[in-house]
C-alpha cells in the first residue's frame, strides 16, 4: 500500500469546488500501469501527466483518434461552397438591390463556375482550413480556461521534471472519494491529493465584459460606414494604401514624360517633352486607308484646293502639317455670303446628298436625333437654335466679365440652311470657326446621320429669334 506524504486538504470552502482526484507516480511504467487498471475499472474522465512523452499511453488509456480532421474537413468543403458562391454573386448577379454584384464579362469568361474562380476557391479552403484547426483545437481541448486548479498544487510542479500524475475527474460516473483513493494506492501512488477549484478563478474578470461591449459596438461602425458611403459621392481621393505599380516612371496619354535624370539636370526621352507623339506625316495605319473622299470628307473627289503655304516674318514661306482635316479653311479668306454667291472660295465641292454606302431611312434620321441631342443640343439647343444650356450659361458668365464666350450659330441662320450636306459633316468632323472637331468622338456614319438630322431640323421652318439679347446675369 502506498503511503501518502501530503497533508490533509483543506475542507471545501463555499467558493470552492472539488474536481477531482490526483495521484503521483515515481517512474513512468507505474503511470502506463495505473491508466490501464483505470481504464479497466470503467472511469472515463482522467488525465495523465509527464515530463516527456511516455509510449504506450494512449493505448493505456484508451484513447481514440481525435475528430479534428474531420471537423476540419467539413469547414474546408464549407469554404470551397462559400467562395464558388461569392464568387459567383459578385461577378454574375447583378439584380440584387443591395450590394448588388457586378456581371463581369471579360475574355470570354463565363459567368458560372469556371477555372478562374479556382485560385480563390484553393486560397479559401486553406484559409478556411487554417482557422478550423487553431481554434477546432481549442474548442476540443476546451480551451481557453481562466485557470488552471493544479497549477495552485506545490506537486504538480515536478510534472515538468521527473514526476508522473494522474488525475481522476470528480464529474466520472465511476467516481468515488474514498474508493478512488484507494484505487490509487492499490495501483501503486506514492501520493495522493484532492484538486479544488477556487470558484473565482472562472469569473469573467469586468474588465472583460466592457471590453466586450466596447468592441460590439465597434464592430457595428464598419456597416454603418458602409451604409452610409452607399449611394453617396466624395470628391476626396480614394485611400490608396496599397500603391502597386500607380506611381511608376511610365509615359501617359496628355501628359510630361517622366524625368529619368535628376531634378538638377533632368532628363526626358523626347525634346519636347511629351510622352505622347505626334503620328508620323504620311502614315495610315493597317486597314485604316480612307480613299473615299465623298464618303470619308464630303466633297468631291480631286476638288480639294492645294493648301495655302503661311509667310514667315522675315517674307519666307514656312511649311506646316494639319492634323484636323483639311488644312485650307484655316488660312483661306473669309467666305463671301453663300445666300448670294453660293461659292467657299478656298473650300472644296461640297457634295449636295448622303453618300454611299450610308442610306438615308427613318432609322438614319433617329439615330442623327439621337447624337444630335448627346453631341450638339448643349450649344445649339435641341431645336438648332443656339439656345443651349452650356451656351446660355456661357452668355450669362460673359455678360459679367466671368468669362469669354463665341454665341453659338443657329443652325436655322440662313446662311446656314444653304449649305451643303457635305460641308455640315465637315464642321461637325474638323470644327469651324469657334467650334472644336467631334471626328474623334463620333464614328463617319454617326457624323453623316447627325449632318442628316441637321438638314431634317431645318426643314421644319424654325426661324432664329431676330434681335435676341443675350441672357441677363444672374442676380447675387
Amino acid at each position: 500500500m502506498a503511503h501518502s506524504h501530503s497533508k490533509q486538504p483543506k475542507p471545501a470552502g463555499p467558493k470552492s469546488k472539488t474536481i477531482g482526484l490526483l495521484a503521483q507516480f515515481d517512474d513512468p511504467d507505474s503511470l502506463v500501469a495505473a491508466c490501464e487498471r483505470a481504464r479497466d475499472a470503467g472511469y472515463e474522465k482522467f488525465d495523465a501527466y509527464s515530463p516527456f512523452p511516455v509510449h504506450g499511453i494512449d493505448p493505456a488509456m484508451g484513447i481514440r483518434r481525435t475528430r479534428l480532421p474531420f471537423f476540419v474537413l467539413a469547414i474546408g468543403l464549407t469554404g470551397c461552397l462559400v467562395a464558388l458562391a461569392m464568387q459567383y454573386y459578385t461577378n454574375a448577379m447583378d439584380w440584387t438591390k443591395i450590394f448588388p454584384g457586378y456581371a463581369f464579362y471579360i475574355s470570354g469568361k463565363p459567368l458560372e463556375i469556371s477555372p478562374a474562380n479556382i485560385p480563390v476557391t484553393f486560397e479559401v479552403i486553406i484559409l478556411s482550413s487554417a482557422f478550423a484547426t487553431f481554434f477546432g483545437m481549442w474548442i476540443f481541448n476546451r480551451l481557453p480556461q481562466f485557470a488552471n486548479p493544479l497549477h495552485r498544487i506545490d506537486r504538480f510542479r515536478r510534472a515538468t521534471n521527473d514526476r508522473f500524475f494522474l488525475m481522476v475527474n470528480a464529474d466520472d460516473s465511476k467516481y468515488d472519494a474514498n474508493r478512488t483513493r484507494q484505487q490509487f494506492e492499490e495501483w501503486g501512488a506514492t501520493a495522493i491529493e484532492n484538486v479544488d477549484m477556487d470558484l473565482t478563478d472562472q469569473e469573467i474578470p469586468k474588465f472583460f465584459k466592457l471590453a466586450g461591449i466596447v468592441g460590439l459596438f465597434l464592430l457595428l461602425v464598419p456597416p454603418v460606414m458602409i451604409f452610409r458611403a452607399y449611394g453617396s459621392t466624395n470628391r476626396a481621393p480614394r485611400l490608396h494604401v496599397v500603391p502597386d505599380m500607380d506611381w511608376q516612371d511610365k509615359y501617359k496619354a496628355q501628359q510630361t514624360s517622366p524625368n529619368i535624370g535628376t531634378d538638377k539636370e533632368p532628363v526626358y526621352l523626347y525634346a519636347d517633352d511629351r510622352a505622347m507623339r505626334a503620328p508620323v506625316a504620311g502614315t495610315i495605319a493597317r486597314g485604316d486607308l480612307q480613299e473615299d473622299d465623298r464618303y470619308y470628307r464630303g466633297y468631291e473627289p480631286g476638288t480639294l484646293p492645294p493648301p495655302a503655304q503661311p509667310v514667315a516674318a522675315d517674307g519666307s514661306s514656312a511649311s506646316f502639317v494639319s492634323t484636323s482635316g483639311p488644312s485650307a479653311q484655316d488660312s483661306a479668306p473669309a467666305a463671301q455670303d453663300p445666300a448670294t454667291t453660293g461659292q467657299y472660295p478656298g473650300e472644296p465641292d461640297w457634295i449636295e446628298t448622303v453618300p454611299s454606302p450610308f442610306v438615308v431611312s427613318e432609322t438614319a434620321i433617329a439615330r442623327g436625333k439621337q447624337r444630335f441631342e448627346i453631341y450638339c443640343s448643349v450649344c445649339h439647343g435641341y431645336d438648332g437654335n443656339g439656345n443651349g444650356l452650356v451656351n446660355k450659361r456661357a452668355l450669362a458668365l460673359a455678360a459679367t466679365g466671368q468669362a469669354q464666350w463665341t454665341t453659338a450659330k443657329s443652325l436655322h441662320d440662313p446662311t446656314v440652311k444653304v449649305q451643303p450636306i457635305g460641308r455640315i459633316f465637315d464642321t461637325i468632323s474638323n470644327g469651324r470657326n469657334s467650334m472644336g472637331p467631334y471626328k474623334a468622338q463620333i464614328p463617319v456614319e454617326d457624323r453623316w446621320a447627325i449632318a442628316l438630322y441637321v438638314k431634317a431640323l431645318q426643314e421644319t421652318g424654325i426661324q432664329p429669334a431676330a434681335g435676341a439679347a443675350p441672357p441677363a446675369a444672374p442676380q447675387q
